[in-house]
């Protein structure tokens, strides 16, 4: 909608992605410090993630994150985030090239940590570094998203969060030529995201090892509320099968397990369907994770 920070509401990795963007109350992996840093305190192994988007328009999405369990009680990640495009040719209004070329590019680096209190609750934070580069002018900023996770009972999951606190980008210009224009400055505040989620596995036997349901609402400082939900199964211990709805947009995936040298890794796809493009428009995600 216009709004400062676009980039980091795009959605992270393509198991979240292929889900619908349904992570809050799920967040066990390298993207945990993204959706919700609370999650950090249950994970089990340490994980590099690396992910790429492939989005209209030559823009570029791509992640690559770290996780790992702090024994007992806690966990930890950090990850960057770069997003946008270079080296687009400018055009005057008339449409004649300008002969420059501009571009529109955002980072995100960020750390996570979290504690569990006890084997059924944690809280974590995630603070973050942004940095954007739009045209000529550059801003940074930092913030912080703060979550909490429950685990009430057996397979079930609560999770909330709220992200993008305290975002500031100031970007500023001295107008040059004597045009009595004198500084020019523009301040984006980030709009903060609210997000509560619930997520329930059924266990399952035969081909079938478990569903996984998941579900999140969404509220955004300057506009409505979104939701999102999502379903994954596992297929004889191989291959993970999912789909969800990101608001509107239908989402769909898969992940495969492999091996190269005894070293477990995992690819991951997801595909997104764009409701406001084009027929048959969408982006796709692809994923590279590594345990050790």
């Amino acid at each position: 909608a216009g709004q400062a920070g676009a980039f980091l509401r795009i959605g992270l990795t393509p198991r979240a992605k292929g889900m619908g963007d349904t992570y809050v109350a799920v967040a066990d992996n390298a993207s945990a410090a993204y959706y919700n840093p609370a999650g950090l305190a249950f994970i089990q192994r340490q994980e590099i993630l690396m992910s790429y988007s492939a989005m209209s328009f030559d823009r570029t999405f791509s992640h690559i994150g770290y996780s790992r369990p702090l024994p007992p009680m806690a966990g930890f990640s950090a990850g960057i985030i770069q997003s946008g495009f270079r080296d687009s040719e400018a055009r005057l209004r008339n449409g004649e090239l300008s002969g420059e070329n501009i571009e529109d590019t955002h980072y995100a680096f960020f750390i996570g940590f979290a504690i569990r209190f006890s084997d059924k609750f944690s809280a974590g934070i995630s603070p973050k570094v942004i940095y954007s580069k739009i045209y000529d002018v550059s801003a940074k900023s930092f913030g912080a998203d703060f979550g909490v996770m429950l685990k009430p009972v057996k397979n079930l999951s609560l999770g909330a969060v709220i992200k993008d606190i305290g975002i500031k980008m100031k970007y500023s210009r001295e107008v040059s030529g004597g045009i009595g224009l004198g500084d020019q400055t523009t301040t984006d505040a980030y709009p903060r995201i609210m997000k509560a989620g619930a997520a329930y596995q059924l266990p399952l036997s035969g081909s079938f090892k478990y569903i996984l349901f998941a579900a999140d609402m969404e509220r955004n400082s300057l506009q409505g509320s979104k939701s999102h939900f999502g379903i994954e199964t596992n297929i004889s211990d191989k291959i993970h099968v999912r789909a969800g709805l990101d608001s509107k947009d239908f989402t769909a995936g898969f992940s495969v397990p492999f091996k190269i040298r005894q070293h477990a890794f995992q690819f991951d796809y997801a595909y997104i369907h764009d409701t406001r493009g084009i027929a048959g428009f969408g982006s796709q995600d692809m994923a590279v994770r590594f345990w050790f």
